[in-house]
C-alpha cells in the first residue's frame, strides 16, 4: 500500500487516529515531509483529546521549520493546547506571538481572550472581544472555529 499524506489525513478525519498516526510516523521519516507529518500527528492527538501528546508534536513540527499556513496552524494549535492544559502563561505568550506575527489572523483573538479570562484578566479579554466584533465582520477564519467558540461560550473555564 502506498503511503501518502492525503490518505493519512483522511484516516484522521474519519476518526481512525492511531492508524493515521502510524502512516504519518512513516511519512515523518522522509525529511521533506517530516514537519507536515508531525503537525498532522499533533492534530490527531488534539482531535482525540490527548493534548499533552499533541503539544509535543506541535513543538516538534515547529522545530522542523514549518512555514506559511502550517506554521500559523501549529502555533495556534500549540497555544490553544497549552490553554486547554491549564498552562495559561505559556498559552498567553503563544497567542501574543501569533497576534504580533500574524496581525490579520483574527481567529486567534477569541482564543487569546479565553486565555486572558483564565488568567483573571477579564477586562482585557472583554476589550479584545468587543474590538474583534467592532473591527472585524465575521471572517472565514473565525467561522472555521465557530463550533469550538460556541462550546467555549458555554464553558468559559
Amino acid at each position: 500500500m502506498e503511503i501518502n499524506m492525503q490518505g493519512a489525513i483522511a484516516l484522521r478525519t474519519a476518526g481512525q487516529y492511531e492508524k493515521s498516526r502510524e502512516l504519518l510516523r512513516e511519512l515523518a521519516e522522509i525529511q521533506a515531509l517530516k514537519a507536515e507529518a508531525l503537525l498532522n500527528i499533533a492534530w490527531s492527538y488534539d482531535n482525540e483529546g490527548l493534548e499533552e501528546r499533541a503539544a509535543e508534536y506541535y513543538q516538534a513540527a515547529l522545530n522542523e521549520g514549518l512555514e506559511g499556513d502550517n506554521k500559523f496552524e501549529a502555533l495556534l494549535g500549540l497555544a490553544c493546547t497549552y490553554r486547554c492544559l491549564g498552562k495559561y502563561e505559556k498559552a498567553k505568550q503563544g497567542f501574543e506571538e501569533i497576534i504580533r506575527d500574524y496581525p490579520e489572523a483574527s481567529e486567534a483573538i477569541p482564543f487569546y481572550a479565553l486565555c486572558l479570562h483564565n488568567l483573571g484578566e477579564h477586562d482585557r479579554a472583554m476589550t479584545l472581544m468587543l474590538e474583534l466584533v467592532s473591527n472585524h465582520p465575521p471572517t472565514p477564519g473565525i467561522q472555521r472555529y465557530a463550533k469550538a467558540l460556541a462550546f467555549y461560550s458555554q464553558n468559559l473555564s
